[in-house]
């Protein structure tokens, strides 16, 4: 009885374990806003985008999306290579984030749109994943494309 007991505190010691090491590795990704070079973009769609991104990320085994991290103006986001700026990737350190994801969306014509999104590692400012995916720029097919760039890229960090 003793010994049943003993390895049931064991079992039960290591499966709480397991758990919240899941919980506390969990990776944090920043995400911004949507950048739209054109300014062709309605902004209803630029935030929905970044809500199926932020959702898809949420989603994904061991990441964490933050939307709620705002930045005060895009030349604050980007310098003039369209690189993340060092001011940006100190003050996403400040928040402990280890990722940013900075995604971009471009139309093709009237109907499609090009969502590009690449995730940067906030310590060294380094790229380590970056896709586009060519969609309609209706609701309907912007959420599963946003899944799928999403998962393209936690899938390579």
């Amino acid at each position: 009885m003793k010994t049943k007991f003993i390895l049931l505190v064991a079992l039960f010691a290591l499966f709480s374990t397991t758990v919240s090491a899941q919980f506390y590795n969990r990776k944090k990704v920043a995400i911004t806003e949507v950048v739209d070079k054109s300014g062709d973009v309605a902004p209803g769609t630029k935030t929905f985008i970044r809500s199926a991104l932020t959702d898809a990320i949420t989603n994904s085994d061991g990441y964490e999306g933050y939307a709620s991290i705002s930045f005060l103006s895009l030349e604050m986001n980007f310098d003039k290579t369209g690189n993340i700026s060092s001011a940006s990737l100190t003050y996403v350190k400040k928040q402990l984030m280890e990722y940013i994801l900075v995604s971009e969306v471009t139309p093709l014509d009237k109907k499609t749109v090009l969502l590009s999104a690449r995730i940067v590692n906030t310590s060294n400012g380094k790229i380590v994943a970056s896709s586009s995916v060519r969609t309609y720029a209706d609701i309907d097919y912007l959420r599963s494309a946003c899944n799928n760039l999403a998962y393209k890229l936690v899938g390579a960090i």
